[in-house]
């Protein structure tokens, strides 16, 4: 006979059999902590017991419960009619030991650390441009992940090898992946996925999966879960972020240091030729004050010479004061010629050293308008270096660009 009830009459009719059913109330309750977390004076539990689980709560009570405990928990089953759910509400706990599946989980641990899967771990290289992600390629973690490495570096190249990251298969499918991007051109993998129950994170505590972290040759950045949550994959790898936002920010301080380096390389390179130019300039001033103190003295001898002879020839020696005469003007004269040579060489040389200061200064070519070309994280400096689709970044005073390349014409050289 069919009857017909509304939502409320059903919710109020399920709560009236929990209520009425005596075997559901003060029960013993045993299974292994999954999940602790507290609200206000309240205390909530997820006891699980293999694949099944029940959520608890101990109204008023901030009880000191660590998740892998093995406990009894004394109370009553409840219906809440409003959210159609089941609780075991309970009044008394009693620790009973470790569980099984936490028990099992920190053997693997220390087998694994044993076997030196823990330690000297390929580390992140110092620049980073490229990187690939294993993860759900729908989920809100790899949306994070691009959009922290995006708003500082949009240059840094992402791309997703789209894996299962939670159920049966999971962990098999990260591990293959992982293989197969060992011959891949990339600077590192992030293993990436967003907080989620221990259930949810299983997959990572997976024994092959963290051993292919550990034994990857590209370095990996572990991202799994919140900061709170550690898996045998956050041991494992070179580099553990709490977050895939984290992981972002890890990408970035390598990433961003390509253009801190940049910047100083460029200082460097225009100190150096201030430098080299300013002791020109002091080596010059040195020869021109040297050889005017020489040829003054030298100038100063002769007139005294000069004097000498004149006194000697005053009494008829007029051809030879002559003589003497014309031969101290001719060598003042080629002493003035070849300082004046030495001189005009000297200063040109001082402006062939400003020319070049300036030519090699990278600020002034970018802001009249040219821009550095990048591809793959490797300067390009002429049209040979590119080939039709390719993805360059451009990059100019104020910030980057991406362009694609959709024809290349070369120039003729002869």
């Amino acid at each position: 006979m069919n009857r017909q009830m509304t939502v409320s009459q059903l919710s109020r009719y399920i709560k009236g059999v929990f209520e009425d059913e005596e075997l559901l109330h003060d029960i013993t309750l045993s299974g292994e902590v999954a999940e602790v977390s507290y609200s206000d004076k309240h205390t909530f539990l997820v006891l699980s017991d293999g694949a099944f689980s029940v959520r608890c709560v101990h109204f008023s009570s901030r009880d000191k419960i660590e998740k892998g405990a093995f406990i009894a928990l004394r109370g009553s089953v409840n219906f809440y009619d409003k959210r159609n759910s089941v609780t075991f509400t309970y009044s008394e706990f009693f620790l009973k030991g470790v569980g099984d599946k936490n028990t099992k989980l920190l053997q693997l641990k220390q087998s694994l650390y044993e076997k030196g899967y823990f330690t000297d771990r390929p580390q992140l290289p110092k620049y980073i441009v490229r990187v690939v992600a294993v993860t759900s390629p729908d989920g809100a973690a790899i949306r994070d992940f691009i959009r922290v490495v995006h708003d500082e570096n949009p240059f840094v190249v992402i791309e997703v090898y789209p894996v299962k990251v939670q159920g049966e298969g999971a962990a098999a499918r990260m591990c293959d992946a992982i293989a197969k991007l060992q011959s891949y051109n990339t600077d590192a993998i992030v293993l990436c996925r967003g907080g989620g129950s221990d259930e949810d994170l299983d997959a990572f505590n997976d024994e092959q999966l963290a051993i292919a972290v550990a034994t990857s040759r590209i370095p990996i950045i572990s991202a799994v879960g919140h900061e709170v949550d550690y898996t045998l994959c956050d041991y494992c790898a070179g580099t553990r972020a709490g977050t895939p936002s984290i992981a972002g920010q890890v990408v970035n301080a390598h990433a961003s240091r390509i253009i801190t380096d940049l910047v100083a390389y460029t200082s460097a390179i225009k100190s150096s030729i201030e430098s080299r130019y300013r002791r020109s300039v002091l080596r010059l001033n040195r020869l021109g004050k040297a050889t005017t103190y020489a040829a003054t003295k030298r100038i100063s001898n002769q007139y005294g010479l000069l004097r000498s002879a004149a006194i000697d020839l005053r009494h008829g020696a007029g051809k030879r004061l002559q003589a003497f005469m014309d031969s101290t003007s001719d060598c003042a004269a080629r002493m003035k010629s070849a300082l004046a040579l030495r001189y005009t060489a000297s200063r040109a040389k001082t402006d062939k050293l400003t020319a070049l200061l300036s030519a090699l200064d990278p600020h002034r070519i970018i802001r009249v308008g040219y821009a550095a070309v990048a591809k793959r994280g490797m300067r390009i400096s002429g049209a040979a270096g590119l080939s039709i689709d390719d993805d360059v970044d451009l990059i100019f005073s104020d910030g980057t660009a991406k362009a694609h390349i959709t024809s290349i014409k070369q120039n003729d050289r002869k």
